[in-house]
């Protein structure tokens, strides 16, 4: 019954969407006024249902035809089951910039959305790094590679990126975001598990460093120690590889840590720093074909805003364009 219901909120949500590049912002408005109580229902269904105890696990098909394991009420899972797909510009941002032959790297990969994503355009002479810490999602990333027909192209490892190796304990988000696991121990998690910790230098190939195209990084919180494991390959990196990095500054154990801190070493390195827009409002995948090109920060970011969403890259210019041709 619960299941069923669900699935008719989520066919009602899907109805109001559009695949128009260009939405009027008074279209905008109403079909969001219709979504609200349609995904507010759903909301509630799923997670109440979540608190008697009783897992909802269902498949999702994504809009690049891969098949993932979505645990509701999880934000992401519920996402990409209602949806098809997670943070539609950034989505549109990977797809776009891949080819045959280039590598992604993907650290914090969740259940493996953009890895998945990324094997597709990659092709066959190319390939995937999938870097996730937490010892549960990474069952989940594996079940998700194992039946997508990629193993082949995505490698999976099971650690956590740092500044140096040794050892980290995992701390698990809630049910309703597992996406917001950390190795960061100040925001009242539960420990999940201690894991191996390694420097991107050392948990990646040489081939893989020098090939890489996109380096992907979404860590909640431990991104400075991820950066600062990668200022001995920066310069091995291609001259068009791009880093597309959420910064949490205000979730920083270093209170007199700024983000401009964390990105001089790629900056002094030639990588212009841009941003990127995101939006986790549901009613933001409405209209996911309507994106806006990330524009170019030149003043130095020197605020500990709550979070803030950056592509690094050699590119000089005002701004760099996603094409929502290559929607998936």
């Amino acid at each position: 019954m619960v299941v069923a219901t669900a699935c008719g909120l989520r066919n009602v949500a899907r109805r109001l969407g559009t695949s128009k590049q260009s939405v009027p912002r008074a279209e905008r408005v109403l079909r969001a006024a219709l979504l609200i109580p349609v995904f507010a229902a759903l909301s509630l269904l799923l997670r109440g249902y979540g608190r008697l105890g009783h897992a909802v696990k269902l498949p999702g098909r994504t809009g690049f035809d891969a098949t993932v394991m979505c645990r509701l009420p999880d934000l992401i899972a519920t996402y990409i089951w209602v949806f098809h797909e997670w943070e539609p510009d950034l989505t549109r941002f990977i797809a776009s910039r891949l080819g045959d032959g280039d590598v992604f790297i993907d650290v914090g990969a969740n259940i493996g959305y953009y890895s998945l994503l990324a094997a597709g355009p990659v092709g066959a002479h190319g390939g995937v790094v999938a870097v996730e810490a937490s010892p549960a999602m990474f069952d989940d990333l594996h079940h998700n590679v194992d039946v997508s027909g990629h193993r082949d192209r995505i490698r999976q490892v099971n650690m956590a990126a740092a500044a140096k190796s040794g050892t980290l304990t995992v701390y698990a988000g809630p049910r309703n975001n597992a996406g917001m696991s950390t190795t960061l121990p100040s925001r009242g998690l539960h420990a999940e598990s201690t894991i191996e910790a390694k420097p991107l230098e050392e948990i990646l190939t040489f081939r893989e460093i020098t090939s890489a195209r996109l380096i992907k990084i979404d860590v909640e919180g431990a991104e400075p120690d991820v950066l600062a494991g990668m200022r001995n390959i920066i310069g091995t990196l291609r001259d068009d590889a791009e880093i597309v990095v959420e910064l949490s500054p205000r979730w920083w154990p270093d209170r007199h840590l700024r983000p401009v801190d964390v990105l001089r070493p790629f900056i002094e390195a030639g990588f212009n720093v841009y941003e990127m827009t995101n939006s986790y409002s549901a009613w933001r995948y409405l209209w996911p074909n309507d994106v806006r090109d990330a524009i170019r920060l030149r003043d130095p970011l020197t605020a500990r805003v709550s979070r803030l969403e950056l592509v690094l890259s050699r590119h000089d210019g005002e701004r760099l364009a996603i094409d929502a041709r290559t929607a998936c």
